[in-house]
């Protein structure tokens, strides 16, 4: 029989109810408790039900502690679960800094053995999972430059956490963005020199940005270059990934929200001597995919961690500190710092 991990989930926003969903499909997570301060979003939930998160987790006594709240209380959470004995599975953003990234990763240092990992869910797009084993693979070399955009239409004068700093710490960058510094880092390697910086192109009087620019360097002189948006206005989604004997096109992404196109895969291996007809004009292949499972593959991993079936591959802490580097380092050009090393 599957072993069955007592659960709680702080914060019952959309994410919360996405991992909610989720865990009930997998079937190993007993979800014992779910938590908000507003009592309007907790109606319809048969487990017991709390609206102060320290209660929870002190009269729930659980295995596994899942955080979906605003960003700046997500160390605290983290924190005070792992410091309980808890396993913890956190959204993105890891806080609203590297200094909350590296704060949870001192924490879960000090306490052995408790399994934490972050929510950086594009890994899990079918779309992504083809251009990693095509890269692993090795059939179109290496990678040594990659281009990324990630753009969305918001109104950043609306009320909601997300357009307060003080919640969010930050704009586009930090709310969208995250998740394609992960994916370039992801598919790239660490970055080690950047240059970048945010803007207010659109919404002037906004606190937050509606648009970030980066070029980034590895030590080993592979390229990254990096575009999020607020003010794309129709949804995109493009990363272009460039090896030494081909080049990897990712179009579209399956979401909640249906807005970014078709999730496709388009690869091209190099024909210099001209197989296929002219110069630059390779033969193409290309998948497309219609279904989104990459919320119940993460649950796979998370739970394989804990039942000691693999580790965490993808949302390490390590991945949660390096993400939280290069957006504190975009961040900083924004206040006269010049080119940075990471």
């Amino acid at each position: 029989m599957q072993k069955k991990i007592r659960t709680v989930i702080i914060g019952m926003g959309r994410m919360g109810r996405t991992r909610y969903e989720a865990m009930r499909r997998h079937g190993g997570f007993e979800i014992t408790a779910v938590c908000d301060s507003r009592m309007s979003l907790l109606e319809r939930y048969p487990e017991h039900v709390y609206t102060e998160w320290k209660r929870c987790i002190d009269g729930e006594q659980p295995q596994t502690v899942v955080v979906c709240t605003v960003n700046a209380v997500i160390p605290d959470i983290v924190c005070y679960a792992l410091e309980r004995g808890c396993h913890v599975f956190a959204e993105k953003p890891p806080g609203r800094c590297a200094g909350d990234a590296l704060r949870m990763k001192a924490c879960l240092g000090k306490n052995g053995g408790q399994v934490l990992k972050f929510g950086f869910n594009h890994r899990y797009h079918y779309s992504i999972m083809e251009a990693k084993s095509l890269i692993d693979s090795g059939f179109l070399g290496e990678v040594v430059a990659a281009r990324g955009v990630y753009g969305k239409a918001a109104d950043l004068n609306r009320q909601e956490w997300r357009n307060n700093v003080e919640l969010s710490g930050g704009g586009i960058l930090i709310d969208q963005g995250i998740h394609m510094l992960d994916l370039l880092r992801y598919f790239v390697g660490d970055f080690t020199d950047i240059d970048g910086f945010t803007d207010h192109l659109v919404w002037k009087e906004s606190v937050g940005e509606d648009t970030a620019f980066a070029t980034m360097r590895t030590a080993d002189g592979k390229v990254a270059v990096f575009h999020s948006s607020a003010i794309q206005w129709k949804h995109k989604f493009d990363l272009d990934l460039i090896c030494t004997n081909g080049y990897i096109a990712l179009n579209g992404l399956l979401t909640s929200t249906k807005s970014y196109g078709e999730e496709r895969i388009t690869y091209y291996k190099k024909d210099l001597e001209r197989k296929n007809g002219k110069i630059g004009n390779p033969k193409e292949y290309t998948m497309c995919f219609d279904q989104d499972d990459s919320w119940s593959y993460e649950m796979d991993e998370f739970y394989g961690a804990l039942t000691g079936k693999g580790g965490i591959k993808n949302g390490t802490v390590d991945d949660a500190v390096a993400v939280m580097r290069l957006i504190d380092t975009i961040y900083g050009k924004k206040n006269g710092i010049g080119a940075g090393v990471v």
